[in-house]
C-alpha cells in the first residue's frame, strides 16, 4: 500500500506567524514581509486552522500569543533558522546590497538610532550605511532619504510615503519639576527655544502660542536645531517644545514629561517623509513601509 503524502503546514503562513511573533505587531509583520495586515491576518487564521487551534488571543488592541503558539514558536524558530542559513551555504559567501539610508541628525538621534538594530534584523541582505544631512539640503545619492519638510510639498507618489502627522507640546525633565515644588508647571521654569531668533518656523514652535502675545517671559536659551533643545531639556535646563515622533522613546524611558493638557499638544506644519528616487526599488519601498509602520505603533 502506498504511502500518504505528507501533509505540510502552509510555509506562508509559517513565515507571517514568525514575523508576529518577533514584532508583537501585525501592522510591523505586514511591513516586513511587504504585504497589508489583512492579509497577515488571513494567513494567521490559516495556521490555526491547519493546527486546529488557537495561535493568538486578539485583544483590543495587540496580541497575546497562548500556550500553543508559545509551543509552535519554541519548534519553528530553530527551523526558520536553519532554512534561512541554506542560502548562505549554497552561495557560499553572502552576498548583501549596500543600501544608504538620508537623515537629519535628529532623527537619528531621538529615534531610527535605537531602531536600526531591529531594522538591520529585518533586511539582511542589506548592508545599511546611515548618513546625516542637513535638513535644508537633503542629499541625491542615497537609496532612501528620510525629510522633513512642509505640509503642503508632501506628494504621496509612488516613491513618497508619509510618516503619521506629528504634534508638538511642551516636555521638561521630571527632575527639575522635583527641583521646583509642586507649584504651577508653567509659574518659573526657564523656557528653551530652537532656531534663529525671528526665524518663522510655524506658530507651534512660538513660545507666544503657548503663553499668549502679552506673556514678558524671556527665553532662557535658544538652540541651533531641536536635537539640542530636547538634550538641554533632558538635562534639566528648561520647558522645550518638542515633536512627538522624537520624544516618544523619552517619555516612556521618564527622562522627560509631558506638561499641559493633551488637547493642547499642536499639529506640526511639517510632516516626515520617506523619499526614494527608482519606483522598481522594492528594497526601499519595503524598508520605507517598515519605518512608518514602527513612527505608527
Amino acid at each position: 500500500m502506498p504511502s500518504q503524502p505528507h501533509r505540510l503546514p502552509p510555509f506562508a503562513a509559517l513565515v507571517a506567524f514568525d514575523a508576529v511573533l518577533r514584532h508583537g505587531s501585525m501592522t510591523l509583520a505586514a511591513a516586513e514581509l511587504g504585504l497589508t495586515q489583512s492579509a497577515i491576518s488571513h494567513r494567521l487564521r490559516d495556521l490555526e486552522r491547519y493546527f486546529g487551534l488557537t495561535l493568538f488571543e486578539r485583544l483590543n488592541p495587540g496580541l497575546r500569543v497562548t500556550d500553543a503558539g508559545h509551543r509552535l514558536s519554541h519548534e519553528l524558530t530553530p527551523l526558520l533558522g536553519t532554512l534561512s542559513g541554506l542560502r548562505r551555504h549554497v552561495r557560499g559567501r553572502p552576498q548583501v546590497r549596500p543600501f544608504r539610508i538620508g537623515t537629519g541628525s535628529a532623527l537619528l538621534n531621538w529615534w531610527l538610532s535605537p531602531r536600526l538594530p531591529a531594522l538591520a534584523a529585518a533586511f539582511p541582505d542589506l548592508a545599511i550605511e546611515v548618513m546625516t544631512w542637513d535638513p535644508a539640503a537633503p542629499r541625491g545619492d542615497v537609496d532612501l532619504g528620510l525629510v522633513w519638510i512642509p505640509r503642503e510639498a508632501s506628494t504621496e507618489g509612488p516613491c513618497e510615503v508619509r510618516f503619521p502627522d506629528e504634534f508638538v507640546f511642551p516636555i521638561v525633565s521630571p527632575k527639575l519639576l522635583k527641583c521646583h515644588g509642586p507649584h504651577d508647571e508653567w509659574s518659573a521654569l526657564p523656557l528653551l527655544a530652537k532656531g534663529h531668533r525671528g526665524e518663522d518656523m510655524g506658530p507651534e514652535w512660538s513660545w507666544t502660542t503657548w503663553l499668549g502675545p502679552n506673556s514678558t517671559r524671556p527665553e532662557a536659551m535658544r538652540f541651533r536645531d531641536i536635537s539640542g533643545t530636547l538634550q538641554a531639556a533632558v538635562d534639566g535646563n528648561g520647558v522645550a517644545l518638542g515633536r512627538s515622533l522624537l520624544v516618544a522613546d523619552a517619555l516612556r524611558r521618564r527622562r522627560l514629561k509631558r506638561l499641559g493638557r493633551r488637547s493642547e499638544a499642536r499639529l506640526c506644519s511639517k510632516v516626515q517623509i520617506a523619499r526614494w528616487r527608482d519606483p522598481t526599488d522594492h528594497d526601499a519601498a519595503r524598508m520605507a513601509a517598515w519605518l512608518v509602520a514602527n513612527a505608527a505603533s
